[in-house]
């Protein structure tokens, strides 16, 4: 079974302008970073993570459906959500030492950055994004410290209709939409929630399927 490692990244926009980070690979990413064991969620992951990339203090909100993305050899599962600002300091800091930039959404076309992280801002079904790894770094060697199991599911209700475990290479939401099958193809998608098991280091991703539209009968 693979395992993977979680990063949390965060949509955040102010005075119509997205706050990103530019990294190691000259490409712009939303700023976040990679779950922990201490982690008592994703989403006071991404808060700590605001703080020490920027400075800046967010309210975390509605999750936005999680990604593959391929840096090297390893896959790393993104688990994106939107984020508000509470307070933002006169001056930004990345403490790890990328640079910070404030981009117009229409100037998204323009900049060096994983059509994945594209997607997550724009609302739109993601793709899994490759990157290579940079010269020197540790990103094509396999971490598995750090790593989770990761199962997709989908839901209807309290009802849990199918699960399978992710595997390298394949969607998340590729495989949450082919386990219902072709007699579900009128059935959507959304994608609800993630959930955190450390002890069992599992993450859990979960689908909520909406009902079929009734079927117009007929008429003789």
């Amino acid at each position: 079974m693979d395992t993977f490692r979680v990063s949390i990244k965060g949509v955040l926009q102010s005075d119509g302008k997205l706050l990103l980070r530019k990294n190691e690979r000259q490409e712009f990413e939303l700023l976040g970073g990679h779950l922990e064991k201490d982690d008592i969620s994703p989403e006071q992951r991404l808060i700590t993570e605001f703080l020490e990339e920027s400075g800046i203090s967010v309210e975390v909100g509605k999750a936005r459906e999680p990604w593959l993305y391929e840096i090297g050899t390893r896959n790393v599962l993104i688990l994106p959500f939107l984020c508000r600002a509470v307070k933002i300091p006169e001056h930004l800091f990345d403490m790890d030492g990328g640079t910070l930039h404030w981009i117009a959404p229409e100037s998204l076309g323009e900049i060096r950055m994983p059509q994945g992280y594209k997607d997550t801002i724009m609302g739109a079904t993601p793709h899994t994004s490759t990157s290579a790894a940079p010269v020197g770094s540790n990103a094509g060697i396999p971490a598995p410290q750090g790593s989770y199991f990761v199962k997709v599911c989908v839901k209807q209700g309290l009802n849990v209709l199918a699960c399978s475990p992710l595997k390298a290479r394949c969607s998340p939401g590729d495989i949450a939409r082919t386990m219902l099958g072709k007699h579900e193809k009128d059935a959507r998608l959304t994608f609800q929630l993630s959930v955190v098991d450390q002890e069992q280091r599992t993450v859990t991703l979960f689908w909520e399927r909406d009902a079929c539209p009734p079927k117009k009968e007929s008429r003789p």
